[in-house]
């Protein structure tokens, strides 16, 4: 085996071994079970396409502030992959990285992007479940 094909099998389980650690320490996963909305609780929903980078950001972030909000709201992707998500974003004009608010009789409150950076998506999320508790 030559060198430069050591170096990127190297390389690769490197990058293998980052990205599981990532994957496994950004915070609680988030689930596609729709059915959850309008249970008595809360809800953001966020529309996700696999392999998006917008809408892998915005998933990533959501689950970083998740444990914060976990008593209060629930967390869903409505996945766009899947006829019950794509069905379930074109009723709420969802798209990669777009969220829908659901109050927890499942009426829509309020449609938004989710923000880059932390502390404003905290403030989003503050701001949207005042608006229903």
């Amino acid at each position: 085996m030559s060198k430069k094909v050591v170096v990127i099998a190297t390389l690769l389980i490197a990058l293998l071994i980052v990205g599981s650690l990532f994957m496994f320490s950004s915070g609680k996963p988030i689930g596609t079970n729709l059915s959850i909305v309008g249970q008595g609780k809360p809800t953001i929903v966020l529309g996700y396409e696999n392999y998006s980078p917008m809408g892998g950001a915005a998933l990533s972030l959501l689950r970083k502030v998740r444990g914060n909000y976990d008593s209060r709201m629930e967390f869903v992707i409505a996945d766009l992959g899947t006829p019950q998500g794509q069905q379930f974003a074109d009723r709420h004009q969802l798209f990669d990285g777009r969220a829908v608010f659901l109050n927890q009789d499942g009426e829509p409150v309020r449609i938004t992007s989710i923000p880059a950076q932390e502390d404003e998506l905290k403030s989003l999320l503050d701001a949207m479940l005042s608006e229903v508790e």
